[in-house]
């Protein structure tokens, strides 16, 4: 069950078919649709990148993730922030010499990386640690990470009965301080124009309150 599931679901209906679903890793989704053997379909939350592209077709976006940052709370002093916007936040330098925790292929991931290479966070002693499970990594803080970067919503229902950690938005800085998202889109093999006509059907029928809604229903938040 959940959110994306719902909505393929509905996208068998429309097209009088079953869906079948596959379980496969995060960083496996891309390169299993772009074969389009085992799945023709990709659907995890997954963000549009200019690399995914090249690889896979994407359906309209449908949810807007922002990144939040999980900490331990007795260190909220140090990571917290009050931005333009007069929000509390994490900036991305205050992550400077930290061991940072990730799901492997996330956007999360993606962020990451390219900060790494070319931002704020470049030819310092900050690591990235990747893991399966953010469950896993939740246990590793204050142990072998400092800290994790992922998306709003999990992160809220990883840490919602965990009073140790904390969470806030990450922020960019600059004149106008602005938060880190992207957005979600389901992934399509290649040249399926009539499954992606379906899906992108779907998620205009549902609009924005309806995937509200299977998000309240699924995450309860």
């Amino acid at each position: 069950v959940g959110v994306d599931i719902e909505i393929m679901n509905k996208v068998g209906e429309k097209l009088g078919k079953k869906v079948v679903f596959e379980c496969v890793g995060f960083d496996m989704i891309i390169p299993t649709v772009s074969v389009g053997k085992l799945c023709k379909v990709g659907a995890a939350g997954i963000s549009i990148t200019e690399e995914r592209l090249k690889k896979v077709d994407f359906s309209s976006p449908y949810y807007k993730a922002s990144l939040y940052v999980i900490f331990p709370t007795k260190m909220l002093s140090y990571y917290k922030s009050i931005t333009t916007d007069n929000t509390s936040g994490v900036y991305w330098d205050t992550l400077v010499g930290k061991n940072i925790a990730i799901q492997g292929g996330t956007t999360a991931d993606i962020f990451l990386r390219y900060e790494l290479e070319f931002g704020v966070l470049a030819n310092s002693k900050t690591k990235r640690t990747a893991y399966d499970k953010y469950s896993t990594a939740v246990a590793d803080i204050g142990l072998n990470v400092d800290c994790i970067i992922m998306d709003k919503l999990p992160a809220e229902q990883l840490i919602a009965s965990n009073e140790a950690l904390t969470l806030l938005p990450l922020y960019y800085k600059g004149d106008v301080d602005t938060p880190a998202f992207d957005e979600y889109a389901i992934c399509v093999t290649k040249g399926q124009e009539e499954l992606l006509l379906a899906i992108n059907q779907v998620l205009e029928e549902l609009g924005e309150e309806g995937i509200n809604a299977l998000i309240s229903r699924h995450l309860g938040l």
